[in-house]
């Protein structure tokens, strides 16, 4: 586990070294190192930060857990309501948007770990 952090840790280092001192959001760079040591515990493929999938998984993430959504957790009549309807549709997509990531990874870890199996 250690190994994968530092090998992140060295990964954001490099890119804050590429901005030469210019100002730039470190937090799409934090968030995004965090979710490739998560995403690399949990699947042992370490992301490309530039790959848009990956992008897509970190924007659907932080839309499923917005503010918004946790409103309509503690107050769930809100979800008729015009404003929060198109809330509830946008969570709805950002949750199918991560099971369907999340499922693809699965999917592909599960076909090489039959893969080594049947080559021993």
């Amino acid at each position: 586990m250690e190994s994968r952090i530092l090998m992140e840790v060295e990964e954001m280092v490099s890119k804050v070294r590429e901005q030469q001192g210019r100002a730039f959001d470190m937090e799409q760079l934090i968030t995004s190192c965090v979710a490739n040591v998560v995403m690399n515990m949990m699947f042992g493929h370490q992301f490309d930060h530039a790959d848009p999938a990956f992008q897509q998984l970190l924007y659907d993430l932080l839309e499923w857990m917005s503010v918004a959504s946790l409103v309509l957790n503690i107050f769930p009549v809100l979800r008729f309501l015009p404003h929060f309807r198109t809330k509830v549709a946008k969570n709805l997509r950002c949750q199918r948007g991560v099971l369907n990531f999340v499922n693809s990874c699965s999917a592909t870890c599960i076909e090489v770990y039959f893969y080594c199996v049947r080559r021993v």
